[in-house]
């Protein structure tokens, strides 16, 4: 093996290693995520004085997006058993372990942009009054971030 695949594969294990062994907990992006796009919504939906029926489509909403995270959390406690059992393994495919893991990150991605998607689609429940207060919102809220 060559010394600089052996260090690349060194310090693969050594990522992993720490993100499988404690470091994980803290690290949960879906589940932090999620919080983010249910609070965002609803202080969103608060500002649109909504009527009953668009309450009902903002709570069906919501039960998506926790949805939508929380089949995401299954799918990666299955991808972090998967690694963790080749790790056990005499002699553990690293580069299995490792495409195994940025299947994981790929699909929390997949997550967030579905998360964006729900939102998008709830639009069609608001009246033009609404879509236009939303929009000047979105404005005014990315223009905080110069």
């Amino acid at each position: 093996m060559k010394p600089k695949r052996y260090i690349i594969d060194v310090f693969m294990v050594l990522l992993l290693g720490t993100s499988l062994a404690g470091c994980h907990p803290k690290m949960d992006v879906l589940n932090q995520a999620e919080k983010i796009f249910i609070k965002r919504v609803d202080k969103t939906a608060d500002k649109l004085d909504l009527n009953a029926e668009q309450k009902i489509q903002l709570e069906k909403l919501k039960l998506d997006i926790r949805k939508n995270f929380q089949d995401g959390q299954v799918e990666k406690k299955e991808a972090m058993a998967k690694i963790r059992e080749e790790g056990l393994k005499g002699d553990p495919d690293i580069q299995k372990m490792t495409s195994l893991l940025q299947e994981s990150m790929r699909a929390e991605t997949q997550r967030i942009n579905r998360a964006f998607d729900l939102m998008l689609g709830f639009q069609k429940n608001l009246n033009e009054s609404q879509k236009k207060r939303l929009g000047q919102m979105i404005s005014d809220w990315v223009g905080k971030w110069k």
